[in-house]
């Protein structure tokens, strides 16, 4: 399988980034905040600089919004990156307090360079019975079943995973779990050594690049995804399905050098995102998140109006739960031999 990647920064080279602006943080006029605020001004604590794709800064935009980093004296601010592998060279030079990405990312960071990299914070994430339905057709048009498809155009002769043999596919990261989820996928239908090419790119530029026929398919997520598929995207399946475990897909990481300096700051952020996530799962709130949505990536309101709400995960990540992730990267020929999980964990 040959693979093409875009020129992002080796994560070792010295960082030249051009940062885009910090998203704005200010509340909102809101009446009501969802995060109840102290009676009285808290001292404040610290600041942290995130750093992710915009799909991935939309919960924390929201709590930002909703005074649930305030309330504990914590100021948030965000920038958006094209990549997780930016951001992850922006936490390993100082650049970001820390970042948004999935845990066979901050694997592979630790395999290919080293980069001790800690798990802060869940993101969101999938349950048994998502995994399970998202696996069987009927798949419905212009709604998703996961965060996470692979999508090919209306028109395409692609019409199984064992389509996709030499095929230009495009997903964000090389080696990724969607990466391996679509060799896994491949694999079921017999396909075991495609010669399929990968490229690498934003989820924000594979709609354009899927309509133009820049790739035959590509594993988008939302609400890019959802955008291709109300632009006439058909949904292949899910690779999730074929990799993934219930339990956290994405996690806020910061690295150890960073946390011996803002040890307090990173357990307030730990604190507070498990309260935005609990929050999120809640209905009442999924109108002013659709709005953020909106706002963070510059989708349409209906678009974000069919985006799938992601499950948010309540609580700390654990070893177990992202323990069948070592075994799934040998499988597909990622990982080579032992690998601790313990060190990416921060108590």
């Amino acid at each position: 399988m040959r693979v093409r990647k875009n020129l992002i920064p080796a994560l070792l080279l010295p960082l030249i980034l051009v940062l885009t602006p910090g998203i704005s943080n200010a509340d909102t006029t809101a009446p009501a905040l969802a995060c109840v605020q102290p009676a009285s001004t808290p001292n404040e604590v610290g600041t942290l600089i995130l750093a992710a794709q915009v799909q991935q800064l939309t919960s924390t935009e929201w709590g930002i919004r909703q005074g649930c980093f305030k309330k504990y004296g914590l100021t948030v601010k965000t920038t958006s990156t094209t990549s997780s592998t930016i951001g992850i060279a922006g936490v390993i030079s100082g650049t970001y307090d820390l970042a948004a990405t999935s845990p066979v990312n901050l694997i592979q960071a630790k395999i290919n360079s080293g980069f001790a990299g800690k798990i802060i914070a869940p993101k969101h994430g999938y349950s048994t019975e998502e995994l399970a339905r998202a696996k069987r057709e009927p798949f419905f048009p212009n709604e998703l079943l996961l965060q996470t498809a692979l999508i090919v155009r209306s028109d395409s002769r692609i019409k199984s995973w064992k389509d996709l043999d030499k095929k230009k596919i495009a997903t964000q990261t090389f080696q990724s779990a969607d990466h391996a989820g679509l060799l896994l996928g491949m694999r079921s239908e017999g396909v075991r050594n495609p010669k399929s090419e990968i490229l690498s790119m934003p989820p924000s530029q594979m709609v354009d690049a899927l309509k133009r026929g820049d790739v035959d398919a590509a594993i988008m997520n939302d609400p890019f995804a959802t955008q291709m598929v109300l632009d006439g995207g058909r949904i292949i399946g899910y690779p999730q399905t074929f990799f993934a475990e219930p339990g956290s897909a994405v996690v806020f990481f910061s690295s150890a050098e960073i946390i011996k300096n803002k040890s307090k700051e990173m357990r307030i952020f730990r604190k507070a995102t498990l309260e935005i996530n609990k929050l999120l799962n809640k209905p009442e709130n999924e109108a002013s998140f659709r709005k953020v949505v909106v706002d963070i990536t510059k989708v349409t309101p209906e678009v974000a109006a069919k985006t799938r709400m992601p499950l948010m995960m309540e609580k700390n990540v654990t070893i177990p739960e992202i323990a069948y992730i070592p075994s799934k990267l040998k499988k597909v020929g990622f990982l080579k031999g032992r690998f601790d999980l313990g060190p990416l964990f921060f108590n």
